[in-house]
């Protein structure tokens, strides 16, 4: 598990399904239900990419795992809401999503942290931004002061994504400034993919076509893997393939995933 936390964080999925699957064979063998738990949601974090019904499984199973030691502390179920929340947005399932963020906003006014009642707002100002709805994700998006880098890179992402829809490009590349710092300081190369994406959008906004390819084909190393379920990525794929030819949409993405993970890194600064 320690190892494919460590690759997860440098973008290296590859090894990390290695070391997953090598946690869950063994904690299976030796009857470890609590190892098991804890290492699904690993599983599920890469299957999302590719395999939504898979990473649902492992997100299941996990939870009856845990339950079977008691009932999950209030952060774990608000956590393990999110991972479901962005499992629905990514099959399209937007109803079943906000009514998954209305309950877990119920329950997040109980948490002592402030920051989880924040990842939720966030997550459904995202997803209302996608929809269309800029006035409710604009009310969505206060300030939330106390945050850890992971939790500022999110708000920082679904702002600019806002001034995106909100047709302002350049307010979006100073908050797309702050969501690299927040994501840089993570260490983590996949929260900074996510910053990624949404400098690929901007590039498309300001007609950079080919620098906006070579973007999500960055984003794609950070991550360490090609994601096909994230709508956005997905959208900004299709608008760039049918304005650019397949040929040079698929050059421009492979220049940008066969960077290392330092180079990607300093491509996606504004």
């Amino acid at each position: 598990m320690f190892q494919a936390e460590i690759t997860e964080n440098a973008g290296e999925l590859d090894r990390t399904r290695v070391h997953v699957e090598a946690a869950l064979t063994r904690f299976r063998q030796v009857g470890d239900r609590w190892g098991r738990a804890a290492t699904l949601p690993m599983r599920a974090r890469y299957r999302r990419y590719d395999d939504l019904d898979g990473a649902f499984a492992d997100l299941r199973e996990a939870g009856r795992l845990a339950g079977e030691f008691g009932s999950l502390s209030l952060g774990d179920r608000l956590h393990g809401d999110l991972r479901r929340i962005d499992l629905h947005l990514r099959r399209g399932d937007v109803d079943e999503a906000l009514a998954l963020i209305d309950s877990a906003r119920e329950r997040a006014v109980h948490a002592t942290s402030p920051e989880l009642p924040t990842l939720i707002d966030t997550c459904e100002a995202d997803l209302r931004t996608r929809l269309g709805d800029l006035d409710r994700a604009t009310g969505l998006l206060g300030d939330a002061p106390f945050l850890s880098d992971h939790a500022r890179t999110s708000v920082a992402n679904a702002r600019a994504a806002l001034r995106l829809a909100q047709g302002d490009p350049a307010g979006a590349e100073n908050v797309l400034r702050e969501a690299c710092a927040a994501a840089l300081a993570t260490g983590e190369l996949p929260v900074l993919s996510l910053v990624a994406v949404n400098a690929a959008a901007l590039a498309e906004a300001r007609g950079r076509r080919h620098e906006s390819a070579v973007l999500l084909g960055a984003a794609a190393r950070l991550r360490g893997a090609h994601d096909h379920t994230d709508p956005r990525v997905r959208e900004l794929t299709r608008r760039g393939r049918a304005a650019l030819g397949d040929e040079e949409f698929g050059a421009a993405y492979t220049r940008g995933w066969e960077m290392d993970g330092e180079t990607a890194a300093a491509t996606v600064v504004p």
